[in-house]
């Protein structure tokens, strides 16, 4: 419209100078960049809470088998683990409508997949598939299903200790790993239910349309001096740049929350996965389960 206006209809004084809107973009990129330099330290916070997962159940996992060797035990107490890693996964993906961001086209090509549905039926499907129903009707109405089955691994270790399985030393050496696993677990709820700043998204997204609708009144000015047919060239390079603005505000808004079921979220089903692997492979059992693969090219 704006070339249509200029070179048709001979409204040339709607080209304004390229300086002001120029510094507007620098503007805009910094506060953008800022933005998305904060939504990436929560992206990889939450990664590192997750490795810590990982490191803090391998540790528990060796630790709790050389010093119970009653393989019964052994078995139940790790697998409660997994299931309570499972939980805590199930929980950070539940979708909080206030921290959640509107638009949906990161969480579209993996909406579809096994690991993401409704957390009812994926929490009694997980009991089920780990034989801990009685667990599950103990904690089915509790707010945070997680620690409570974590609180329950405390009172196992308790229950060993005076029935003299594990010593004092023993006994506060897993409890620390256990302590371990409820930070790990605060540090991800205090991501998931602190959202990045709305003032972040509403502004970001104000000023880069306002670079937007600016743009082209600046550029027909200057690409109108390459020749008689130069200002068509405001269309593409409009469109260009604008795509670049536009694209650069929307990965952070997309990569702000890294438990929102999207394609750059922590991949919490891969590590579970792993997670349950290296246990089974501890206790020395032989059927494993599968590698979690990527739905859509996403790893979940």
């Amino acid at each position: 419209m704006v070339v249509l206006l200029h070179h048709y209809a001979g409204f040339q004084f709607i080209g304004i100078p390229f300086l002001p809107v120029a510094t507007i973009g620098t503007a805009v990129a910094f506060y953008v960049g800022f933005k998305n330099n904060q939504a990436y330290d929560r992206l990889w916070e939450a990664r590192r809470l997750w490795g810590g997962f990982t490191n803090v159940s391998r540790t528990l996992a060796a630790s709790f088998i050389s010093l119970v060797k009653d393989k019964d035990i052994q078995k139940d107490f790790l697998t409660r683990h997994i299931a309570y890693l499972n939980i805590v996964r199930m929980q950070l993906r539940k979708t909080i409508p206030w921290a959640t961001n509107n638009e949906d086209y990161h969480r579209q090509v993996v909406s579809e997949a096994d690991e993401v549905k409704q957390f009812d039926h994926a929490i009694v499907e997980l009991f089920q598939s780990l034989d801990k129903m009685d667990i599950y009707e103990k904690v089915k109405h509790k707010g945070n299903i997680a620690n409570h089955a974590l609180r329950y691994q405390f009172e196992v270790l308790t229950k060993l200790k005076r029935e003299k399985v594990l010593d004092e030393y023993e006994h506060s050496d897993l409890s620390k790993l256990l302590g371990e696993l409820y930070n790990l677990q605060g540090g991800c709820e205090r991501i998931k239910t602190t959202p990045l700043f709305r003032q972040y998204s509403l502004f970001s997204r104000l000023f880069v349309k306002l670079f937007i609708v600016l743009l082209p009144f600046a550029l027909v000015s200057e690409m109108s001096k390459f020749s008689q047919y130069g200002v068509w060239l405001v269309i593409p390079f409009s469109v260009l740049i604008s795509w670049v603005f536009m694209t650069m505000e929307q990965i952070g808004e997309s990569s702000e929350n890294p438990f929102d079921n999207g394609t750059s979220d922590t991949p919490m089903s891969a590590i579970c996965r792993n997670i349950e692997i290296d246990i089974l492979e501890m206790l020395g059992e032989s059927n494993l389960p599968p590698k979690v693969e990527p739905y859509n090219d996403v790893l979940l």
